[in-house]
């Protein structure tokens, strides 16, 4: 998991430090653009990855008028498609259902 301990103190505190837990926090990244994100997903590879790079493993389409693809899982029509066996087409929301999300607690 891409995570780093940073000290993200604000101190110094009027009463001294109170071990509030801030200087040894735990900041969850990316593992593949490296940026700070939660939630993480876990990506095909194993990878655990913000939402942005989880799409983007998958074959995506943009839909227009003339397209009659519908979401294979929910039924509706959306702006953008994602391709996740073969021939299955979903949209976002159905894609974002099925991810599974990385317990970083």
């Amino acid at each position: 998991m891409g995570f780093r301990i940073e000290d993200n103190c604000v101190g110094p505190c009027p009463m001294g430090c109170i071990h509030c837990g801030r200087s040894h926090e735990h900041v969850y990244y990316c593992d593949r653009c490296d940026t700070e994100n939660e939630p993480l997903y876990e990506a095909d590879n194993g990878d655990e990855v913000c939402w942005e790079c989880y799409k983007d493993q998958y074959l995506r389409k943009i839909c227009d008028d003339c397209d009659t693809t519908k979401c294979s899982n929910c039924g509706s029509e959306a702006e953008e498609m994602f391709n996740i066996e073969g021939n299955e087409w979903v949209c976002e929301s159905c894609l974002k259902d099925m991810a599974e999300r990385v317990d970083t607690e």
